[in-house]
């Protein structure tokens, strides 16, 4: 007797179970019939749809763009809620690869017994025969799951191409088989929901995992080459002549860059009697710990027509980082752009030294062995 009664409560529980997690009612799924009362989640052999019960199309659902309509669950084991999406695909008998496109998510509260789900095909998805899912990642089922049923629609006053339809942002998937993990206890935070949002009270938490842009597997972008066209102008734009130099020079300078401009040689003249003679290493003191592009112009000295010029710096075409000022001698200088240069003369009565550009008055520091000198108090090392 005893074995008796734990098999009728077996029985019961299976049956109550059965008839507890909720599933598609409206739009009719396909293969009604096959599908019967499993309304269990899907697994990596069932994905999606239950494909193992196939594609028979039990019922044609018609659905007119713009009309409201609703998905009506049936059910009543709703798991603490959760998060859902609708979502449709043009393919009429889905497979692992085919691209579900969500019409609506709903965060957190979904689903609710004995409620539907409201929502509106938009204009976006095309005419014709498609299939429309219900997808359901439940707040507190035993483990991570995904509730999924599918049903064949025929769409009208739709879209004539796929254009719209391929802009909407791709279904989240989790919870079958990869990485990415819907949360447990809270409701899950779609990735990308879609523009049309529907959210309840509950606490809403991100999925874990490698669930990429959308939680599916990540993909390349739509168009690679937007990347790489628009990273070269970040170092132009940031214009780093106009913090190095002063704004007056600077702004007069010529816009129109010398591509062509051949590398001048430069000759320091002979210091005249009256300027001092250049300071020796000796004279010099270094800094060992400040870099060459931070450092700072000195007091203005006298006129630099008596001084000796300095070498002339970067005089090729080629460069390593980004936005930085290169110097072609002291009349040139032009901006490190994706490792390349185009040379434009500096402005009147300014100077290119050292990667920067300075009044022809200001003094520099040279460097020595790859660090900074300065003169000393007794020193004199003007341009």
């Amino acid at each position: 007797m005893s074995s008796f009664r734990s098999t009728v409560l077996a029985a019961a529980l299976l049956a109550t179970a059965a008839n507890a997690h909720m599933m598609m009612e409206y739009p009719v799924p396909y293969s009604l019939e096959k599908l019967g009362t499993d309304n269990g989640p899907v697994s990596a052999s069932t994905f999606p749809c239950h494909s193992q019960y196939g594609y028979d199309v039990t019922t044609m659902n018609p659905m007119k763009v713009g009309n409201a309509s609703e998905v009506k669950l049936k059910g009543s084991a709703v798991h603490g809620g959760g998060s859902c999406q609708l979502v449709v695909t043009t393919d009429m008998a889905p497979t692992k690869d085919s691209k579900f496109k969500v019409i609506k998510s709903f965060e957190g509260n979904c689903p609710v017994a004995d409620t539907p789900l409201p929502f509106t095909l938009p204009d976006s998805i095309p005419n014709g025969k498609a299939t429309f899912a219900y997808t359901w990642f439940a707040k507190s089922s035993g483990a991570p799951e995904m509730y999924m049923n599918c049903a064949p629609i025929e769409v009208s006053g739709g879209a004539s191409d796929t254009t719209a339809f391929d802009a909407l942002p791709d279904w989240f998937v989790a919870n079958i088989g990869g990485s990415c993990i819907s949360p447990q206890n809270f409701d899950t935070k779609f990735p990308n929901p879609g523009a049309e949002v529907a959210t309840g009270q509950g606490v809403l938490k991100d999925p874990t995992g490698d669930c990429g842009a959308t939680g599916s597997t990540p993909t390349t972008p739509t168009n690679p080459s937007a990347a790489p066209s628009a990273a070269p102008s970040a170092p132009v734009a940031s214009a780093p002549v106009a913090s190095a130099a002063p704004s007056a020079p600077v702004a007069s300078a010529p816009a129109a860059p010398v591509a062509s401009a051949p590398v001048p040689s430069v000759v320091a003249p002979a210091p005249s009697s009256t300027s001092p003679p250049p300071a020796s290493e000796s004279d010099l003191t270094c800094d060992e710990d400040e870099p060459v592009a931070t450092a700072a112009p000195s007091a203005a000295p006298p006129s630099a027509s008596t001084a000796p010029v300095p070498a002339p710096g970067n005089s090729g075409s080629a460069c390593t980082t980004n936005g930085a000022i290169m110097c072609n001698g002291t009349t040139q200088f032009g901006l490190c752009n994706n490792g390349n240069v185009v040379w434009q003369p500096v402005a009147a009565g300014t100077t290119c030294v050292g990667g920067a550009i300075q009044k022809r008055s200001t003094a520099f520091h040279k460097t020595y062995n790859g660090r900074i000198v300065r003169p000393k108090a007794s020193a004199s090392y003007r341009i």
